[in-house]
């Protein structure tokens, strides 16, 4: 009889049981707050307890993570305390709107005096509860990931949510899953315990990187180790958490006296990606807020942009003369009844004999009445404002990069605007100006210069062998030097060779004792005899008892038989897996009967069990080798390592694979070759050098490779021959670097077995040492080798620049920028580059500033071209006068030899010493520090990774978008904002000082001429509509007009939002109320006239003024804001009209109903209006005439950098 497969599912993951709610033990011994100090980390396995109750459990962080800021009940309390307590400006409106409810002091009623803090506060709660509940989703997202985590009480690996992950837990991570702890890596499928990791999500960094185990526990690694997390009882001791991805101080010991120090590369941190590994094991150290990534995730530093910084200034200015105006109200308040008898004074409700009582009182009405001259709607208007810019900043096509399929990403929405004053540009030169593709060019050892021929068509994406170098490498004889030069190239890096490895057998499943496992579910073989007689035994129980998994044999019930001697083909692959005990059945057979699975069933539950049981590999039978791809791609750290063995390739010196000690190589004429690594020092920018021992018959053998600064030092003073040798080669090393190419220099040296068994014992003594220090004494160490040094040869490495530098940076520089490019490399490449790249200009002198002397013979020279030395780099931030002087007069700046800890430096010191508003861009890690400093952070999206990409506040494919980034979009942002403020400050003084006029006539009493609920609503709805659409969409100048006109920019950097034209906007401001209020009074006068018919001719006034002020400066009309203007303008009248009918006799003291329709009845009316129009717009109408005229008239001047 043929087998039926019976599908029992635990369930889809391991959801391990939660403490109770009501633990008594919980009482005396809850969970305790996170470690702040080391900690300790024991093995979850090694305790028999429920999960909650182990120490782990208790006194670290668990996996989970949440990013949000609220939570569902301290949503709306926490988020109005937070916009209360963090913006000056709510918490001024909010004791505004508290002052308005004490009856000595309301000028408006109760109710409505809330209207625009509300509406400000809700706006701002909508907007931010949009945003957590992104984040939540997001956390969600993340914390449902899974992955294998050791079961103690099963003795397996169980799929389990990332969120229920502890310190302490054993997890399994198959290939092309990320790790979702930092991990102490104890096993690899590999034998040599290494695996590769890509890192994008941690440091931006796409290239992969090798990790391994550490040493003592290297035999728990390969495929078919039997290796289960019970035998590893070790105990692990480690730091703090802290944030830095780089290091880690921690050790794990075995049993007392046996010990591993745990070094960066045996860590898999959280945010990594295991790649080229079927898979991998270890023990969680550090689980959800506490891993390096979540550390990491704190927003960089808020950058206030210069209009922001200027606005605060204004809004104290404002602020101060708000309180002129409210003690000036309140002491004539004081006079007025001193003067008057309040008995026969009508609006004064409270009879209080003392004046000077009278005017403390009215302080409070005063300030209520003109709590507007403080914009209320400024901050969340030109929130929206902003965001709608950068809207059509990430959707402008020109911005986008076909080759690489980005477009630009903008992550701030604070600063558009700094790009439109940007003063200096500070650039990293690798990457950003040039593509970051590294070409292998020309080399050169044995004294002599091997490059393509004369003559040749180069291609200049690929590097061009050389047959003469060929021909030597192929058909020649042994030749010393050439063999130590390509296998210090092949040996000395950090390369990895790409292989497949196959899928992990954890994620295909296992077969057991006639029961296939599957994730967490269970598929058992049963007969079809046994299944028809269960079923029948089930059918005759009544139908209330039955069991409650009848379903589950009803769903099975047309299930086929299949006879075993007819088995369903198989492919070859699983027809050859043996089974996997003697009695079961054959495994081809059993697996066949699965494909018949019932009717009922739906398609795509079928395809997702037959498949992966397909695919079953036995649990004995899981070492699998990997499969290598024909052509091996690579892998690389760094495009120069990269570039290095693909043009050693060239001549048929061929990496193939990389372990963890050791590398083997294919050599021409010779063959494959392994070589045993014996030690490995790795590169920093200290020594900047890289360097290797390998074994070989002659002894330990050094190969070195480094900048020609960090080899030529450390020679051995050899022959004369030996000197004519050196001296060739640094020849080739010069003429290299005139060229452009990088360059790199190859060294060696033999070691006696003493001297490497001393150095190596000395060396692996200091990386145990877990000291803050221990980089550093590493390098120290490092460098007692690295002396005596032969010289084997140079290479010269092609760089080449990206499409339109040159072309954006003469524009940058017409629009009255100055460029500073920063450099690693040295003087004579970093020259050659600024020279091809327009940097420097051909008819400006280049004058090489390498110490202090040398600045004070620069400052004599007027606008000439500047080289900086590592040694005056480091002046600059001491602001030495005449350094300074010099550095503003310069037309371009060079800075080579830099380090990435000093970009950030001259940053902060071209902002604090020259004063400039700098923009900084780069492509790599690196210049990180540097992007953040600057005013505007610019990040590339380049073969570096994407750091640089994801820190900036502006990310873009290509440095040549930087022109219109700044010259176009820069420009509108800047321009838009500042009319937007200016206009606000305008109509805010306008309104104010219109009431404040009506003042000399009410008896100073603080009360409001205006409609109260109109008042309230018009600088909120009324008057902010139309500003936002200008702040949008307005242009000065076309973007053609801007782009073919570099020296615009430069002319209207820092001149559109001053100080000057604050002032301006106030005093129009407030000889526009005058002309308002006064035309009104004067039409009222001598008439019966009431208070609601004077508010009414001053609302509608107050109303078409404002918009036709700012329908004067809009220069470019669209049917948007044609139609907004419009419709706002009718919309005003329509609410006046529909209030008035609304309010019913006796709501209000003298009641408005009908007033709007009585007097648009009247000429007076419309002729008033008119009147006033004319009058208060007749002064800016004719300075905006003749400003405009002399601009059309004029060419704008600009310091051409």
């Amino acid at each position: 009889m043929g087998t039926i497969q019976h599908h029992r599912r635990s369930s889809s993951k391991w959801v391990p049981p939660s403490a109770p709610l009501h633990n008594p033990i919980s009482i005396f011994r809850g969970r305790s707050s996170r470690q702040t100090g080391s900690r300790v980390v024991q093995p979850n396995h090694m305790f028999e307890a429920p999960r909650y109750e182990l120490n782990n459990y208790r006194n670290f962080s668990n996996n989970a993570i949440s990013t949000t800021k609220y939570s569902l009940l301290t949503f709306v309390p926490l988020n109005i305390f937070h916009q209360i307590t963090t913006k000056y400006a709510n918490m001024y409106f909010v004791l505004i709107a508290i002052l308005n409810w004490i009856p000595f002091f309301n000028a408006y009623t109760k109710y409505l005096g809330l209207i625009p803090i509300s509406f400000v506060l809700g706006t701002t709660l909508i907007k931010d509860g949009v945003e957590d509940l992104r984040r939540w989703k997001f956390d969600n997202k993340v914390n449902k990931k899974s992955c294998h985590v050791w079961d103690r009480e099963r003795g397996t690996y169980r799929k389990m949510e990332w969120q229920h992950i502890l310190v302490g837990d054993f997890v399994h991570i198959s290939n092309e899953h990320d790790v979702p702890a930092d991990i102490l890596f104890l096993r690899s499928s590999n034998e040599s315990g290494t695996c590769y990791v890509e890192t994008s999500n941690l440091d931006g960094e796409s290239a992969l990187k090798q990790r391994c185990v550490p040493a003592k526990v290297i035999q728990y690694s390969a495929e078919d180790s039997n290796f289960k997390p019970t035998e590893f009882s070790g105990v692990v001791t480690s730091e703090k958490p802290d944030k830095n991805i780089y290091t880690i101080r921690a050790k794990v010991e075995y049993e007392p006296g046996q010990s591993d120090v745990i070094l960066k590369d045996n860590m898999l941190l959280r945010g990594s990606r295991v790649k080229n590994t079927t898979f991998v094991e270890g023990i969680v150290v550090y689980a959800g807020h506490e891993t390096k990534v979540m550390m990491n995730n704190g927003r960089a530093p808020r950058k206030v942009s210069g209009i922001e910084r200027l606005t605060n200034r204004f809004i104290i200015i404002c602020f101060i003369l708000l309180l002129g105006m409210v003690t000036a109200g309140a002491i004539s308040s004081a006079f007025w009844v001193a003067n008057h008898d309040p008995d026969k004074v009508p609006f004064i409700v409270w009879n209080i004999p003392k004046p000077v009582i009278e005017g403390f009182i009215n302080v409070g009405s005063f300030f209520i009445c003109y709590q507007v001259l403080v914009p209320i709607s400024l901050y969340i208007t030109v929130e929206l404002i902003k965001a709608a810019q950068i809207y059509f900043i990430s959707e402008d096509i020109e911005l986008y990069d076909e080759q690489s399929d980005r477009t630009i990403d903008c992550h701030s929405l604070s600063i558009p605007e700094e790009l439109g004053t940007v003063t200096h540009v500070l650039s990293d030169k690798t990457g950003t100006l040039t593509e970051n593709v590294m070409i292998f060019r020309q080399c050169a050892f044995d004294s002599t210069d091997y490059g393509a021929e004369e003559g040749l068509e180069i291609d200049k994406n690929k590097p061009v062998r050389s047959e003469a170098l060929y021909r030597r490498v192929t058909e020649s004889s042994w030749n010393p030097s050439m063999k130590h030069f390509f296998a210090n190239i092949l040996l000395n890096n950090s390369v990895v060779v790409n292989k497949i490895p196959h899928q992990d057998a954890i994620e295909l499943g296992a077969y057991e004792a006639g029961v296939y496992f599957l994730g967490n579910s269970a598929f058992y073989d049963i007969t079809e005899e046994r299944y028809l007689a269960k079923l029948k035994e089930i059918k005759q129980v009544p139908q209330e008892e039955r069991p409650q998994n009848l379903c589950l044999f009803e769903s099975l019930e047309n299930l086929s038989a299949i006879p075993e001697e007819e088995p369903t083909p198989m492919s070859p692959s699983v027809m050859s897996i043996p089974s996997p005990t003697s009695t079961s059945t054959p495994l081809s057979r059993t697996m066949s009967s699965v494909t018949f699975l019932s009717k009922k069933f739906t398609t795509a539950v079928r395809r997702s069990i037959i498949s992966p049981i397909t695919n079953l590999i036995p649990t004995r039978s899981r070492a699998i080798t990997f499969h290598e791809k024909e052509q091996c791609p690579y892998e690389a750290e760094s495009p120069d390592e990269l570039a290095l063995i693909e043009g050693a390739a060239l001549y048929d010196y061929v990496l193939e694979e990389r372990g963890a000690n050791f590398v083997t190589i294919s050599k021409p004429r010779v063959g494959r070759k392994k070589y045993e690594l014996l030690l490995t020092l790795p590169f920093d920018s200290i020594r900047k050098r890289m360097s290797v021992v390998v074994k070989t018959r002659k002894g330990p053998l050094l190969y070195c490779k480094g900048a020609d600064s960090a080899i030529f030092d450390r020679l051995e003073e050899g022959d004369e021959e030996n000197l004519e040798r050196v001296s060739n080669i640094k020849e080739k090393l010069h003429s290299y670097s005139k060229k452009g190419l990088r360059t790199l220099c190859f060294a060696m040296r033999y070691l006696s077995v003493d001297e490497f068994l001393d150095f190596e014992q000395s060396y692996r003594f200091v990386m145990e040492d877990a000291s803050p220090e221990r980089e550093e004494m590493l390098s120290e160490k490092a460098s007692e080798i690295e002396k005596d040094l032969i010289l084997l040869g140079v290479t010269g490495i092609e760089d080449r620049l990206q499409d339109g530098v040159p072309e954006t940076l003469t524009k940058l520089r017409e629009a009255g920028i100055q460029i500073w490019v920063l450099t690693g490399d040295k003087l004579e490449t970093a020259q050659n580059i600024a020279t091809s790249c327009g940097l420097f200009q051909p008819n400006r002198p280049v004058r090489v500033i390498e110490n202090e002397e040398d600045v004070e013979a620069a400052a004599e020279a007027e606008g000439c071209n500047l080289i900086l030395s590592p040694v005056v780099i480091k002046m600059i931030p001491e602001g030495k006068e005449i350094l300074i002087t010099t550095l503003k007069k310069a037309k371009s700046v060079l800075c080579y030899r830099m380090t990435p800890s000093e970009k950030a430096t001259i940053v902060k010191a071209v902002k604090e010493k020259i004063k400039g508003n700098v923009l900084a861009i780069g492509d790599g890690a690196n210049d990180v520090p540097m992007i953040q400093a600057a005013h505007v952070g610019i990040g590339l999206a380049g073969k570096e990774g994407l750091q640089a990409a994801m820190a900036c506040d502006f990310a873009i494919a290509r440095f040549r978008f930087l022109t219109r980034l700044l010259l176009v979009h820069g420009h509108w942002c800047y321009y838009r904002l500042s009319l937007s403020f200016l206009y606000f400050l305008y109509k805010n003084t306008n309104c104010v000082f219109i009431l404040f006029f009506y003042q000399f006539y009410d008896g100073y009493s603080g009360t409001n001429v205006m409609d109260p609920l109109w008042g309230l609503l018009y600088p909120i709805i009324f008057s902010s509509v139309q500003p936002i659409l200008v702040g949008v969409w307005d242009q000065d100048r076309s973007d053609s007009t801007l782009s073919e006109n570099p020296s615009i920019y430069g002319a209207d950097r820092g001149q559109l939002y001053t100080t000057k034209l604050f002032f301006f906007a106030v005093l129009d401001g407030i000889y526009q109320a005058a002309v308002i209020y006064y035309v009104a009074h004067m039409t009222v006068a001598n008439t019966d006239a009431s208070v609601w018919e004077i508010g009414f001719y001053i609302d509608n006034s107050m109303m078409i003024v404002n918009c036709f002020h700012l329908a004067l400066v809009v220069r470019y009309w669209n049917w948007p804001l044609v139609v907004i203007f419009i419709f706002f303008i009718f919309f005003n009248f329509g609410f006046f009209f529909a209030y008035s009918a609304i309010l019913l006799p006796g709501t209000v003291p003298d009641t408005p109903t009908g007033i709007p329709g009585k007097l648009m009845c009247t000429a007076s009316f419309w002729l008033a209006e008119v009147i006033t129009v004319i009058f208060a717009l007749f002064p800016r109408f004719a300075i905006l005439s003749i400003a405009n005229f002399r601009r059309s008239h004029s060419k704008p001047r600009v310091n051409n950098f």
